[in-house]
Parts: structure tokens; sequence; C-alpha cells
């Protein structure tokens, strides 16, 4: 996702300056999210077994129907996560054809090469689209289309792209972060799940056993794992922040009307996100 800022600063006549400060986060931004989507799964796998396990109830037939039910549902939020990650990489390489156009000497190459990558983002976004998950809430999230005026700077074939794409592609960042708040949401969730569950059996069962605790080293440090989750939890709309500061910038950056405020608040986001995305692969 680099290339939709430092494609509008080349087209807009930014400054060098701002260019590596707007590309730097970009490619952070993309970098964590990828990251945040991947520490996903396992949280939700890992909240899935200790569902299983709290609903342990020793009758093999019911326990063996649960455990069906609760692989399809981990299984569900994988894919989900897999085709996100697609559609993620998608917009990036997307966007890096974006910036040829504004750039490149053989404009008609990144042309044919913006269809192809476009023609594969609209296939996956279909598919997420799909997802039981996503279609049973996902209502009009997508319909709300703000009028993006394309500032006169931007000329040539970068501008017939964005002219005939830019509504869609503005979709496709919706699409984005209204998964991602429903990833987040389910975050939330496991992650206290897995909190409590790991509290009880890990830490408060053996401190109340009446025996000394073996390995006191150990369990100090699981200790801390598990109260620190509260953390992560409490970041978790970092990354829907980030999500919405990224649409506005490429609403903005498209009008020539990005302002140093606007770009610290992008980069504040980025930087919670990032940090974020760390905490939750700590707690795999």
């Amino acid at each position: 996702m680099v290339a939709i800022v430092s494609m509008a600063l080349v087209a807009c006549g930014a400054s060098v300056d701002e260019y590596k400060k707007f590309a730097s986060a970009g490619k952070d931004y993309a970098t964590a999210l990828d990251s945040l989507l991947v520490s996903s799964g396992g949280i939700f796998v890992n909240a899935n077994s200790e569902v299983l396990l709290q609903s342990d109830s020793q009758i093999i037939a019911l326990d063996s129907k649960r455990f069906i039910s609760e692989n399809q549902i981990a299984d569900e939020w994988l894919v989900l996560i897999g085709r996100m990650r697609k559609h993620t990489n998608l917009l990036k390489r997307y966007f890096l054809t974006l910036e040829s156009l504004a750039s490149s000497t053989a404009p008609e190459e990144a042309r044919k090469a913006s269809e192809g990558i476009f023609i594969s983002l609209e296939s996956i976004s279909a598919s997420i689209q799909g997802s039981s998950i996503v279609s049973k809430s996902l209502g009009n999230a997508l319909s709300t289309i703000p009028q993006i005026i394309l500032s006169e700077q931007i000329k040539g074939a970068l501008r017939s792209e964005l002219q005939q794409r830019k509504n869609t592609i503005y979709r496709e960042l919706l699409l984005q972060g209204f998964v991602l708040k429903l990833l987040t949401s389910q975050l939330r969730t496991d992650l206290g799940i897995i909190q409590n569950s790991r509290d009880t059996r890990n830490i408060y069962a053996p401190y109340i056993s009446g025996n000394p605790i073996s390995n006191k080293d150990a369990w100090v440090d699981q200790r801390r794992d598990v109260r620190t989750l509260t953390l992560s939890i409490e970041a978790i709309d970092s990354a829907n922040k980030a999500s919405e500061e990224f649409q506005k910038a490429f609403e903005l950056l498209l009008e020539d009307k990005f302002t140093v405020s606007r770009a610290n608040a992008f980069l504040a986001e980025v930087d919670s996100l990032l940090k974020l995305a760390e905490g939750i692969k700590k707690s795999n």
C-alpha cells in the first residue's frame, strides 16, 4: 500500500521528504496489517481449543459433534484471513502499478499490469464478501462512497485509470476496513477467552493447590504473559483507526488536500498498529 501514497505525491508535486515519510508509513501499514492477520489465525484457533476444553463432557457422541462444529468455526475464520491477506497484497501491487502510471515511460505496459491485478482483486473481493462471516452482516457497508474530485495536477494515463477505478478502489478499502472490524471484534472476545482460561488453569489452580509451586520462575513468566493480554485487548481499536485513516488518506491525497496534521495522525495510527501486531504475535 506504500504506492498509493507515493503515487499521489509524485502526481501532486509533494516534497521528497513528504514522499519518504508517507512511503515509509504505507510500507509499515501493509506489513503490520499482514502480521496482524497472521497472528489472528493463531488466536482464533487457540480460543477455539479453549472452548473445546471447557465443554469437554466425556460423552463421546456429544463431544464428537461439538469437535466437528468448533473445527468448522475455526476453519471459516482461517479461510477468511487467507483471503484478506491476498486482498491486502493485491491492493499493494495495484497501487504500485498506479505509481508506474504516474512516472513510467511505458504507461501502456503499466496499464496492462493494473488491469490484470484489478481482475484478481475483484475476484478475491467477491470471495470475501461471499464468506458467511462477512455476508451476514455486510449490508450496505460498501455503499457510502465519497465524491472524490481528482486534483488537476494528476494527468495522463494515471488520471484515466483513477477516473475509471477510484470509486471501486475506495470500496475495496471500505471492505478491508469492514472485515478488519469483524476480525478485531472476534480478537477481543477470543483474547478474553484465552486469558480467563489460562489464568484459571495455569496460574490460579497451581497457586491454590495446597502444594508449593514447583517452578516459581516459570509461574511468574506465565502469569505475566496472561495478565498482559489485557494490553493487547485494549489496543485493538488502533487497527480500525489505522484503516479509517488510510481510507481518508486515499481520498485527500487524490484531491491534493492532504495536510501535515492528517499525515501525523496517519503515522500515529500506523505506529499503534505495529505495536498491536507485535503484541498479538507474542500472545500466541
